[in-house]
């Protein structure tokens, strides 16, 4: 930022930090991602906004993703290339690079979508006071091309303050986020049973909610190799079987690891109900009674159990699946559901 002489002599008690743009550190993970990487550094810097660092994790590629990084890195000296002794996964990687990142904000990135030029400006503008806020995407194909819908055509979009609106159901993306270092602070480390971007927006309801800017300011890449696809939903069928497929012998195998996986999937989501009631302060009455009561109602099948949790969620549906864009009937369908399962 230019100051002219004449304007800072007539403010010589001018503290210049606190009028300088602040710090934004993108934290860039990257996993065998040569194929579309160079296009998405190309997004980051040339943002529109003056102050900014590139943290860009990577978690051990196979492929020419790290060259490709350093060759960058050579060029710009605002990136700062980082590779994992060990793979992390997604998780852990992104928190690692939060917590050597320098800027007073963060904003994650995939190494596979673009960004719009002004995200970082338009994102620093619009966060006021709230401690994290997010922005709409451009669904895309492998070739960047819009497929017509965006993330808000998909799932509810909108500003979230109710930590109940995020104790069952995300449809948050963490490329679509930016956050103060200090709330990450206060939240760090991310646990492993849930998604860092899920771990972001609960924790950002308990702390006075997050914003969503409604503009696209990233197109979403979709492709076969994507690690999670849009809602959640794991991309490409590589190496998918079908019933024909499949040796009458291995049918009992197939079932019980089916069996197996469900047992473990549960755990998972009585391990994250507990972890939300727990992190839940005390004064949050209502929100603190709830997730008691769907933590004790999640710890086992029986008839009193299966009667109560159908009854919280329809008396707390419009709470409970809040992101999901449902109709009334469907929500009054899912929460029938919830007599003979958890989520």
């Amino acid at each position: 930022m230019h100051f002219s002489n004449s304007h800072y002599n007539q403010s010589s008690s001018l503290n210049f930090s606190a009028v300088s743009p602040k710090l934004v550190s993108i934290v860039l993970t990257t996993y065998n991602g040569e194929n579309f990487l160079k296009q998405q550094i190309d997004s980051l810097i040339e943002q529109t906004y003056p102050n900014i660092e590139i943290i860009a994790m990577d978690d051990g590629s196979k492929d020419n993703t790290v060259t490709i990084l350093n060759e960058y890195a050579a060029r710009h000296s605002n990136i700062n290339v980082i590779q994992n002794e060990v793979n992390l996964g997604f998780i852990k990687n992104f928190e690692k690079g939060c917590a050597l990142s320098n800027g007073h904000f963060i904003a994650f990135s995939d190494q596979d979508d673009v960004w719009d030029l002004g995200k970082i400006k338009k994102m620093v503008e619009a966060i006021g006071d709230y401690p994290m806020i997010y922005a709409d995407s451009m669904v895309c194909d492998e070739n960047l091309k819009p497929t017509g819908k965006k993330i808000s055509d998909i799932t509810l979009c909108k500003d979230y303050s109710s930590c109940l609106e995020y104790a069952i159901f995300a449809r948050i993306y963490g490329h679509a986020l930016f956050f103060r270092k200090s709330f990450y602070e206060k939240i760090n480390p991310f646990p492993d049973i849930i998604p860092h971007d899920w771990w972001l927006a609960y924790n950002a309801t308990l702390q006075g909610g997050f914003k969503f800017l409604p503009e696209v300011l990233v197109y979403y890449r979709q492709h076969s190799s994507n690690l999670y696809g849009i809602v959640g939903g794991i991309k490409g069928n590589a190496g998918k079987t079908t019933k024909k497929d499949v040796k009458p012998n291995l049918i009992v195998e197939n079932k019980r690891d089916k069996s197996e996986e469900i047992k473990i999937e549960r755990e998972k989501i009585r391990s994250r109900v507990r972890l939300f009631y727990n992190i839940c302060p005390d004064e949050f009455v209502t929100e603190k009674k709830v997730l008691k009561d769907i933590v004790a109602t999640y710890e086992k099948f029986s008839l009193r159990n299966n009667f109560k949790r159908m009854f919280i969620f329809f008396h707390y549906h419009k709470l409970l699946l809040a992101v999901k864009k449902r109709s009334l009937l469907r929500q009054y369908l899912f929460c029938l559901k919830m007599f003979t399962t958890i989520k």
